[in-house]
């Protein structure tokens, strides 16, 4: 019998294809990490590793954290840090400025009839506790930096960068708190603007303006949600977003440990902060090129004998960019092979649903019986 082709399977295999470019393109990289980390003394690799581990985790519970402070049904943990991964790998994969990294939370919501609405907010959030906490860690970074005189321009032009987009997400969530209505008049500008521009192209406008209201109407909902369980729901998601911080810095503390350099706060810090602040601002996925780059300066600058500086920078870019990549390939893989199986758990009981003619939609205002449409997500 031959295999259905639905778009599904043409994306796998458009993934499948970047993933292995990838390895190709850089396997001069992979095998001097390899070589690298076989120097390094193991046991203290492998608690790097075990960081890294609890730090995917970690991912998974500071996801779960934010759903559950907007009142929505989480995935499982397990799955959440499967989706983390995949995140990982697809917005490697397919760069397009970290929005491919949000298509595997809407797949996932629509897989369990979740709006997507909800959960573009849930990345919303975690983007502005990213941006905020590891703000935090720069500051401190930079401020070092600064007392030492080893400050530079492009470390304070990418660190103000950082601070505007940081500010415009706070802001549009600020704006969509007080006054939904500006937004939605925003996002219609916006949505003319880019019908407009797809219509030289003879293309549909990709934000019409029912999506609009229909996505102002779900991020109310959130918002509200948020009102009714107040601000302390959100206490949970901000300790789970300093504990990812400071696994980072420890996977980075083990990895130097490993070559034999014990580095201080401050230029473990510094050495942390600056190379994420350039894994988010450089226009190369994961900062692939920049991060390294920067790495090795900052801690040359910071005492770090040069050799050293090299070692560590591509083991810890081995350990937490090439790694998670990897296991994101695979984590994408298992869902996709699973994916019927996981349709089974989340099916609803038979109490909720008797006659076997409804599916539970779960939106922020709770789980509502509708009748059962088709879903073209669900066919393919």
């Amino acid at each position: 019998m031959r295999s259905k082709i639905t778009f599904r399977r043409i994306t796998y295999i458009l993934l499948l294809a970047a993933f292995g470019y990838a390895l190709y393109t850089y396997q001069g990289q992979l095998v001097d990490i390899l070589n690298v980390l076989q120097q390094g003394v193991w046991y203290l690799i492998l608690a790097a590793i075990s960081v890294l581990g609890l730090a995917v985790y970690n991912q998974g519970l500071l996801y779960a954290s934010i759903y559950k402070a907007l009142n929505l049904p989480p995935p499982k943990e397990r799955h959440l840090s499967y989706l983390y991964l995949i995140t990982r790998f697809v917005s490697v994969a397919a760069p397009s400025g970290g929005v491919s990294g949000v298509v595997p939370f809407i797949q996932e919501a629509r897989r369990r009839n979740v709006s997507v609405g909800p959960v573009l907010i849930v990345n919303l959030i975690y983007l502005i506790l990213w941006y905020s906490t590891m703000g935090v860690f720069l500051f401190i970074g930079l401020l070092h930096l600064f007392l030492i005189h080893d400050l530079q321009w492009f470390e304070i032009s990418n660190a103000i960068i950082l601070l505007l987009a940081d500010s415009a997400l706070i802001g549009g969530l600020a704006i969509a708190w007080t006054s939904p209505h500006r937004l939605e008049a925003i996002l219609n500008w916006i949505g003319q603007l880019t019908g407009r521009v797809a219509g030289w192209w003879k293309r549909p406008s990709p934000l019409p303006p029912q999506r609009t209201a229909t996505f102002i109407k779900e991020l109310d909902e959130a918002i509200n949600e948020i009102r009714q369980v107040g601000y302390q729901s959100l206490s949970k998601p901000i300790l789970h977003a300093f504990l990812n911080e400071i696994l980072n810095l420890g996977i980075l503390f083990f990895v130097a440990w490993s070559f034999g350099i014990k580095l201080s706060f401050g230029v473990l810090v510094a050495s942390y902060s600056v190379g994420m602040l350039f894994f988010v601002m450089t226009p190369t996925p994961g900062g692939l090129g920049f991060v390294e780059g920067i790495l090795i300066l900052v801690m040359s600058s910071l005492d770090v004998p040069d050799e050293s500086a090299l070692v560590i920078t591509l083991a810890y870019r081995g350990l937490t960019f090439w790694l998670p990549f990897i296991l994101g390939f695979f984590a994408y893989r298992w869902f996709n092979r699973h994916l019927n199986k996981l349709d089974a758990e989340d099916e609803p009981p038979e109490s909720l649903n008797p006659n076997g003619n409804g599916v539970i939609s779960r939106s922020c205002t709770g789980i509502v019986a509708q009748p059962k449409q088709p879903d073209p997500v669900a066919e393919e």
